[in-house]
């Protein structure tokens, strides 16, 4: 038995006793670490310019003050610029800050730690709040108080979630996808997550005028960048903590799992064509 089975085995009562549905986590606790914040740029689908686009269709003008909350190491935040005056990144991990203000560089651009409960803006002078594969995170109530607090009358909330991808052209990728997700959700997939399942649909917004958008991101991924994406995905991130074990050992410890249900030759390097349904949903502030 390998070093990193063995442990799995003698921690699994612990595990699984820990990382249930409905658990509660922390983004402080669980994004740092600069190996991640490199991987979530590497690896996680960027936020689609047409939804920015979108967005700024629905404003009806060029926006002055954009605030991009939950940011994480600017992946998203970058496909922003050019599309408003003044771009502020905001997350509430320092090591996600960090990498976000080394990697992306613009004069409109700037990173900052802060929490989504207490924006960094006047009253009424963000023209659009956005938040990518964060908001399910967040208390949302204080959010919302804090969005109605910075927008100016007319401006937008928009939240965008980016869901699972499916191999779009091999049913063999597909189904080890799935297999692959499976393994990782076995040790319980908290409740928040889930909204993402459902692209947000039942993710409630500060205001009435709601509308719900959708736009497929294509990308070309062999089995082990799918897995590599799935190794900063809460579930996992949360598992390999509570396991102890490094991001390589994550990848050993679920590889080694998928072994046990059977799928020992899998082809983990030829690339295909994947498919991910990324989920926008809007409202804008009242005159």
């Amino acid at each position: 038995m390998s070093r990193t089975v063995g442990f799995v085995a003698n921690n699994a009562a612990r595990t699984m006793s820990t990382i249930t549905p409905g658990s509660k986590i922390d983004p402080k606790e669980l994004f740092v670490g600069s190996d991640l914040s490199e991987r979530y740029v590497k690896y996680r689908p960027k936020l689609p310019v047409e939804h920015v686009k979108t967005i700024v269709e629905l404003l009806g003008r060029r926006p002055e003050v954009w605030l991009d909350v939950g940011c994480g190491p600017g992946t998203s935040t970058q496909q922003i610029i050019g599309h408003t005056d003044k771009l502020v990144g905001i997350d509430v991990s320092d090591t996600q800050v960090a990498v976000a203000n080394k990697t992306f560089q613009h004069p409109s651009l700037s990173f900052v730690q802060g929490s989504c409960e207490k924006l960094h803006a006047e009253d009424c002078s963000v023209d659009v709040i956005t938040a990518v594969q964060a908001a399910h995170y967040f208390d949302l109530p204080a959010f919302f108080k804090e969005v109605d607090r910075v927008l100016k009358p007319g401006g937008i909330v928009g939240l965008v979630c980016i869901n699972l991808p499916t191999c779009v052209d091999s049913s063999s990728m597909h189904n080890a996808s799935t297999c692959i997700w499976d393994v990782i959700t076995q040790y319980g997939l908290p409740k928040k997550v889930r909204h993402v399942q459902e692209n947000y649909k039942n993710l409630a917004l500060p205001y009435p005028n709601r509308k719900d958008h959708m736009f497929d991101i294509q990308t070309s991924w062999s089995l082990r960048d799918y897995l590599d994406e799935c190794l900063t995905s809460s579930p996992v991130n949360n598992m390999i903590k509570h396991l102890g074990l490094s991001m390589e050992e994550g990848y050993d410890h679920v590889t080694e799992l998928m072994k046990e249900r059977g799928m020992t030759e899998l082809d983990m390097k030829s690339v295909y064509t994947w498919s991910h349904p990324c989920a926008l949903v809007t409202a804008s502030k009242s005159y």
